[in-house]
């Protein structure tokens, strides 16, 4: 062992300067207004995919290009009832058949795209809902039905630790995709019971879920120019919105995920003198 080296005893290291994004699971976080293409830029991520819609909007990928000529398969989840919710049940169920299937060497596909979370948290706090009392309120509506919603803290943060978890547990699988509605970003020092204040930038809706951002390596923004009707996507930080990125970029792309990979790769291989 070298003792010259501090650490020597450490196990489980590496040479960061050595670290390319891409030798990891890409974490994308697609972020953008309504009919702004989140869902058709997610679907050029390369290899194989499978695409969880919690939106009912399958049909629109059916009409996307890149989703042809590939293995790219679709799973729609919406919950019929709150108090029998199937949508989170059927995501847990196939995310035990992925790591019992990868344990085997068997094959599981490249990307996961849950889109959007908008509704996945419709369907997470459905589930959390149904195994809990305490963190639902029971508003009755005609002929004796009872809508639930969240209630306080609890489902808040039962919510938001979900979202970890799902999060988390497919990283390990694959490349991981959460497609976010945009939202203007609440000033939360400036706002009153009576008046909502506003920052001027943007942000995921819900906003309480806006830490999660930090697990994302890449942060995408997307958004149709209003001038030339072009979708661009926007990849650093700006007066707008924090948007990220790990990879080698230019600060406004065109929404392919796999084009935006080769620049990356292109870029480094000039900094590498290849």
């Amino acid at each position: 062992m070298n003792t010259t080296d501090p650490f020597a005893y450490i196990d489980g290291i590496e040479d960061a300067s050595s670290i390319d994004p891409l030798s990891k699971f890409l974490r994308i976080a697609i972020v953008g207004k309504p009919k702004t293409g989140k869902s058709w830029m997610a679907a050029t991520v390369p290899g194989n995919v499978l695409h969880y819609d919690f939106d009912g909007r399958a049909a629109s990928l059916g009409m996307c290009e890149a989703t042809k000529g590939r293995l790219y398969k679709v799973k729609t989840l919406r919950d019929l009832t709150q108090t029998s919710p199937t949508a989170m049940k059927a995501i847990e169920g196939d995310l035990s058949t992925f790591k019992s299937a990868k344990a085997q060497g068997l094959p599981i596909p490249d990307s996961f795209i849950f889109d959007s979370v908008t509704y996945m948290k419709v369907a997470m706090d459905n589930e959390l809902m149904s195994q809990s009392s305490d963190v639902r309120r029971n508003i009755k509506l005609g002929l004796g039905k009872v809508f639930w919603i969240p209630k306080g803290w609890d489902a808040i943060n039962g919510s938001r630790g979900y979202a970890d978890y799902i999060f988390n547990e497919f990283s390990q699988l694959g490349n991981v995709i959460f497609v976010f509605h945009q939202r203007d970003e609440k000033d939360k020092a400036e706002s009153t019971e009576s008046k909502t204040a506003y920052t001027g930038r943007q942000t995921i809706n819900p906003q309480f879920w806006d830490t999660i951002l930090a697990l994302f390596n890449e942060v995408f923004y997307i958004d149709v120019d209003q001038f030339s009707g072009e979708y661009k996507v926007y990849t650093k930080i700006n007066e707008d919105s924090s948007a990220a990125t790990t990879l080698l970029l230019d600060s406004v792309e065109v929404p392919n995920i796999t084009q935006m990979i080769e620049k990356h790769k292109a870029k480094l291989n000039q900094i590498k003198g290849k």
